[in-house]
């Protein structure tokens, strides 16, 4: 009786001690990832989100310290169409999704994506611009967006071009800050120096 009681502590205590190392492990194991890698950035991200990741990367997206991370999906299916921009953060020792912006017009084939700090933000958003890839000899148009991940909120610039027609640019109602306002119009006037701010959206028919 007293060796089968003996056996049992001995095995108990060695399955709170493996499944103790084993976490500690684990743990040592996600401390040790760089996350100033950008190819394990992106590697990270597509093992939560999966492999259609197009981008993604580390920054200070909001007020707190912890590992962030920004990533970006693009969605090509007869039922939807579009990019949505996904903010992860590391929660306890996991990365997880706590933020995804709605489905947004653009594409991540030959577009400008970056990370961008403004002065009179205490964090970084993120910057889109689908460049040339919606313009044709025809006209076209031109999607942009600045994500305040802090604030949960995507400021939308819409640039179009059509024959015989002032180039417009369209600016969503939610940018209340003024120099967010004159930073996407100045980025569009470099190109389009003629354009007109105008205040609702114009829509192209294909």
């Amino acid at each position: 009786m007293l060796n089968k009681y003996s056996i049992f502590l001995a095995l108990a205590f060695s399955v709170i001690f493996f499944s103790c190392s084993g976490k500690k492990s684990n743990q040592e194991n996600d401390q040790a990832i760089d996350y100033e890698n950008p190819s394990i950035v992106l590697q990270k991200a597509k093992e939560i989100l999966g492999p259609a990741v197009s981008f993604a990367y580390k920054g200070r997206f909001d007020m707190d310290t912890v590992i962030e991370i920004v990533a970006g999906i693009e969605t090509q299916s007869p039922k939807e169409w579009g990019i949505k921009f996904y903010f992860l953060k590391m929660i306890g020792d996991q990365l997880k999704v706590v933020y995804q912006t709605p489905l947004l017009n653009g594409s991540f084939k030959q577009c400008l994506v970056q990370k961008i700090k403004f002065p009179f933000f205490d964090h970084e958003l993120i910057y889109y611009n689908s460049q040339d890839y919606f313009l044709g000899s025809g006209g076209g148009e031109v999607y942009s967006y600045l994500v305040n991940f802090n604030k949960k909120e995507t400021y939308y610039a819409h640039l179009v071009t059509e024959p015989n027609k002032p180039i417009s640019l369209y600016l969503s109602n939610n940018i209340d800050i003024p120099q967010v306002k004159g930073f996407l119009i100045s980025i569009f006037k470099r190109d389009y120096p003629s354009l007109k701010v105008v205040s609702n959206d114009v829509v192209l028919k294909y």
